[in-house]
């Protein structure tokens, strides 16, 4: 699930299955042999001739609308993701969207009315398969508008994507229940006539390309510069000079006038820049057609309302291409359609760059400025002030302040007073205070006064803005206040994160007593105060002043069998003298076992050498230093040492 303001793309939703009749077979073997063969029938349904209201979830630019949408491709959101793919639109293309979206403007093609499904399709063209409906619409172009605004077929499956939104959010949800959506795309710009700066009046058509993808036009190949064209054909003034009876109706004849065997001569190039027609017509049309239909909407009731908006919306595109083109014309279906108008009304990007705020200067002329169309807004903001209206009598008052115009921060022209510095005239000397030091000001605002006329005198204001200003141009003075700046900036930042400091301190804050020592010191005071008083969360819980020695398993027998194998004397010998002495007073009076051992020169000198080692590895350890190579530690002679001797030169010793 995406997060709130974003969105997934995905290329495409192709289901498993397409729209249309399939069989299930299935076969089951038994203990007594296989069973009849089961088929079951299933068929899978979607739109074909008319798109079900609840699927189309939103549409851009909205039906009837006006303003202006050249800058957006116009789409429609469906609900169901996989409603672009789940028909398909020719064999050798299963993957490839069966609707697209087309844009034609008005007089380019003609939409019928509620006609029967078989006549819905051009000439020769059947599709396979079950209809959703007995009736439909259909949109008929010539071969002309098909390859000058139908997407190629390389470009359908970059017009239609599916798109998953966070339900959360309201506007791009847009109602649905899974947050999965299918968008599709024109691929056609709507335009405003850049030569009239009249109107266009279009209408977006939802088609079924089901075996017509032979009929889109081949990839174009890629342009640099792009040039709309208002029209790509205009017959209404050839279908207004038409003139049909009943009789030539049925007879498939009665084009009369200029208009017979017309073919593609009323093709109107892109460097043309808009149609061949009477000025003022179109744009007259367009403004009644835009009331019929709301007016439909307001007054229809609501069975009817749908019906009779679709057809309002449909007036200007009834032509009759068949009886005026010869060239081949195209019948598609339509699931769904609307119009809107492109009046070529100002967007946020001409509204800003035609912005022009006083406050902000203005820009030079451009001395080649770009062409432009005769009917854009003129440029504000990028040319040179418009020139001075001659200046007015100077007003003037007896304490030489001189009224001028100004402009506030917020824009609003006002007339303020203003005295140089060297008006003749005696002023009044600000005094300084109780303690002989003058009124500071931080900023030009706090020297702003009123006078008693209402208006504000910016003599000392804008005496403090030059002297700041003269200040400023001095590298030095800069240089000065940057260190300044950053030494008490520094200072101040420490000043505060103490003061917070000794805030939460409440051991040691009244010992401060206002004042604030080093942040340091006050912190390192605070995590010894709190470690004192809770050890076991800093230190961890105390540790025994001695640990508990392994218990002796051996020591669960009797007293006397123990002393007695302890110190190798006889048991008897232990439990007679306890009986009458004691057993520490038995134990003084008992002989100890005496041996004999003898130790030949080589033990004990090894003897000797290794303890001379593990005591220097000891000494060295508990000195934290070694000693030099070379240097012999002193060794004194101890009991140890004379009894290794003693028993080096074979004497014997009790142990």
């Amino acid at each position: 699930m995406p997060q709130p303001g974003f969105f997934n793309l995905y290329a495409s939703a192709n289901p498993p299955l397409k729209a249309g009749d399939y069989t299930l077979q299935g076969t089951q073997e038994v203990a007594g042999g296989p069973t009849a063969p089961y088929a079951g029938h299933v068929r899978v349904t979607s739109p074909r001739f008319r798109m079900p209201p609840d699927q189309i979830l939103s549409t851009f630019p909205p039906a009837n609308a006006e303003g202006s949408f050249d800058s957006r491709l116009p789409q429609v959101v469906l609900r169901r993701r996989t409603l672009p793919w789940e028909r398909m639109a020719d064999p050798a293309h299963p993957t490839t969207p069966w609707l697209a979206l087309v844009v034609i403007a008005e007089g380019e093609g003609t939409l019928s009315g509620d006609t029967p499904v078989h006549d819905c399709i051009t000439s020769g063209v059947q599709l396979a398969g079950v209809n959703d409906t007995a009736s439909g619409v259909y949109l008929s172009v010539t071969q002309t508008v098909v390859n000058a605004v139908f997407p190629a077929l390389d470009d359908l499956p970059l017009l239609a994507h599916v798109r998953e939104v966070d339900l959360n959010d309201t506007e791009l949800a847009l109602g649905d229940d899974d947050g999965f959506l299918a968008v599709v795309l024109a691929n056609r710009l709507p335009q405003f006539d850049r030569k009239t700066c009249g109107p266009i009046r279009y209408m977006a058509c939802l088609i079924n390309l089901e075996g017509q993808l032979s009929a889109l036009p081949q990839p174009a190949p890629p342009i640099l510069t792009f040039n709309a064209a208002t029209f790509v054909q205009d017959v209404r003034l050839q279908a207004a000079n038409l003139s049909l009876s009943p009789d030539h109706f049925v007879m498939g004849k009665g084009t009369a006038g200029s208009a017979a065997g017309v073919g593609a001569a009323t093709f109107v190039a892109p460097a043309s820049g808009g149609p061949q027609q009477r000025p003022g017509v179109l744009a007259a049309s367009w403004s009644t057609r835009q009331t019929q239909v709301e007016n439909v909407a307001v007054s229809a009731s609501a069975p009817e309302a749908g019906r009779l908006v679709r057809d309002a919306m449909a007036e200007g595109f009834r032509l009759p291409l068949e009886m005026i083109f010869v060239e081949p014309v195209y019948r598609f279906p339509v699931l769904a359609h609307w119009t809107f108008t492109s009046t070529g009304a100002a967007s946020f990007r001409t509204l800003m760059q035609g912005l022009d705020v006083g406050l902000l200067g203005t820009l030079p002329a451009d001395p080649q400025p770009p062409p432009k169309p005769a009917c854009a807004p003129p440029d504000q903001g990028v040319a040179p002030p418009p020139p001075a209206q001659p200046r007015p009598a100077p007003e003037l008052t007896e304490t030489g302040h001189v009224g001028l115009p100004h402009l506030t921060r917020r824009g609003d022209p006002l007339r303020a007073w203003y005295r140089g510095p060297f008006t003749l005239h005696i002023t009044t000397r600000t005094q300084p205070d109780e303690d002989g030091k003058l009124e500071l000001a931080h900023t030009s605002d706090q020297l702003r006064r009123v006078v008693p006329d209402g208006r504000e005198d910016l003599s000392l204001a804008a005496a403090f803005e030059i002297g700041r200003l003269l200040a400023l141009s001095q590298p030095s003075v800069v240089a000065a206040l940057m260190r300044w700046r950053q030494e008490e900036f520094g200072a101040e930042r420490a000043r505060q994160l103490a003061a917070v400091a000794a805030g939460a301190l409440t051991a040691v804050k009244p010992a401060l007593q206002g004042r604030i020592q080093d942040l340091g010191h006050l912190i390192g005071k605070q995590l010894t105060l709190a470690a004192a008083a809770a050890p076991q969360k800093v230190f961890a819980p105390n540790r025994p002043l001695a640990d508990p020695g392994r218990p002796l398993q051996y020591l669960t027998g009797d007293l006397d069998d123990l002393i007695a194998a302890g110190f190798g004397i006889k048991l008897d010998t232990v439990r007679a003298a306890k009986s009458a002495l004691g057993v520490a007073a038995a134990l003084s009076k008992i002989a100890v076992p005496q041996t004999t051992a003898t130790f030949d020169a080589n033990a004990a000198a090894h003897l000797t050498a290794g303890l001379s080692a593990t005591v220097e590895r000891i000494a060295s350890i508990a000195i934290k230093a070694t000693p030099p190579a070379g240097v012999a530690l002193a060794v004194v002679p101890d009991a140890l040492d004379a009894l290794l001797t003693a028993a080096s030169t074979g004497k014997e010793t009790k142990s």
